[in-house]
């Protein structure tokens, strides 16, 4: 405690008095200033005690969750901003793709296919056959060897032995963007089969001028004139700052975000709690959209149909036929799956299951081109086989099983 003493003897002398006192008010201050230091050394070692218990506890909670419950995920640096498709892959170009289910390489070839190279002419007597579609295609979360493309080569080569398969499919694609890489970059390939994939996010992607999920930058996009008629829009495509390069270009605050969900899994935990990649209202409208009876969707699915129209005018123009294979979802396979998911997202109402699969036979029927659905083989194994990741994409059986009905149906003569 800091006192401030005055001799009584010294107050008779006025001068006297006022130096004391001024002697006194420095010291008081010189004493309050070592008080207030006391204090803080006191409270110096509680608060290292609390940050060192916050960091521990950090530590354990990151190192609890990459034991039990990873969260890290980790794009590769394969794909980059198209002006004309919105995103692609970057020939040349190899990383890792990380989830806390799989750990896989992605390489990419010389023109900007997850694939092996290819000769730019066709060989005589060579069968050629494309596939096209998103992140099925692609073959995300499994090696390229395990990958559709793959494994329905291996499967036509075995009766057939002049025969390449040639993977195209780019991560979050929709029917748009794959129609426009085919007329872009597919054509080139001079394909005599060319197999378009769908699945059921491509409805929104179709309808979408942004990517959905992970693919978040701008895209091209197709409007129905009043004539029914397709009007190519968004081209060239704004480059927004998801796809900037080199990544140093892009603000500190996103790289400090991009740095911590790469590398720290409870920050990853916190994230998609609090910042889902599609909110929750917006999966109320997927499902609502896809399995509902909602009319509002109306459009989506018959903007959905003129660009299969399209996709096949187009591929009939190149020389070749093209077919469409449904890629069910896993919670058409799943029955578990689709308890789980209408409980988390709320969906109240009466849902039909089937009916992507209706939709897409009548545009087959309408619009003349071959569709495969796999649905029933893939609820068939499924009670014998895991085919999906929990990210619900294919697994290396999953893709397995589409090989062999696909391959099935090419070797028809």
């Amino acid at each position: 405690m800091c006192r401030c003493n005055i001799d009584k003897a010294v107050v008779s002398r006025p001068r006297a008095s006022r130096l004391t006192e001024n002697r006194c008010c420095v010291d008081f201050q010189r004493c309050s200033e070592i008080e207030r230091t006391k204090q803080r050394m006191r409270y110096a070692p509680k608060i290292a005690l609390a940050l060192a218990s916050l960091a521990i506890g950090i530590a354990l909670c990151e190192l609890a969750l990459s034991f039990l419950h990873p969260q890290l995920f980790r794009r590769p640096p394969v794909w980059r901003y198209d002006p004309e498709l919105g995103w692609g892959h970057i020939p040349d170009r190899a990383g890792r793709l990380i989830t806390p289910e799989f750990d896989v390489e992605m390489r990419i070839n010389s023109i900007g296919l997850r694939d092996r190279e290819f000769a730019d002419a066709k060989a005589a007597g060579v069968r050629r056959v494309a596939l096209f579609g998103d992140s099925f295609v692609e073959g995300w979360g499994v090696p390229i060897e395990a990958a559709v493309s793959r494994q329905l080569g291996a499967c036509l080569q075995r009766e057939e032995a002049a025969v390449e398969v040639a993977n195209f499919g780019v991560a979050g694609y929709g029917t748009d963007q794959a129609l426009l890489f085919f007329e872009q970059q597919g054509s080139r390939f001079k394909a005599d089969e060319v197999v378009l994939f769908f699945y059921g996010n491509d409805l929104w992607n179709n309808a979408s001028r942004r990517g959905i999920g992970a693919e978040r930058g701008f895209k091209p996009y197709f409007r129905v004139r009043s004539n029914g008629q397709l009007a190519l829009a968004g081209v060239p495509v704004k480059e927004s700052s998801f796809w900037r390069q080199p990544a140093d270009a892009l603000p500190l605050a996103v790289r400090l975000e991009r740095y911590f969900s790469q590398h720290w899994h409870l920050y990853r935990l916190v994230q998609k709690a609090w910042q889902p990649e599609v909110p929750r209202g917006q999966q109320q409208d997927f499902y609502a959209g896809l399995y509902g009876a909602d009319a509002r969707f109306a459009p989506a699915w018959e903007l959905t149909g003129l660009i299969l129209a399209a996709f096949k005018h187009s591929v009939e123009r190149h020389g070749a036929r093209l077919t469409v294979v449904y890629v069910p979802s896993i919670v058409q396979v799943e029955e578990d799956n689709w308890r789980a998911k209408r409980e988390l997202y709320g969906l109240i109402g009466e849902f039909d299951l089937g009916k992507p699969n209706a939709r897409l036979a009548g545009f087959a029927e309408e619009y003349g081109f071959a569709l495969i659905d796999l649905l029933d083989e893939f609820r068939e194994k499924a009670q014998t086989q895991t085919l999906y990741w929990r990210d619900s994409h294919w697994n290396a059986a999953g893709h397995a099983l589409a090989a062999e009905r696909l391959c099935a149906y090419l070797r028809r003569p």
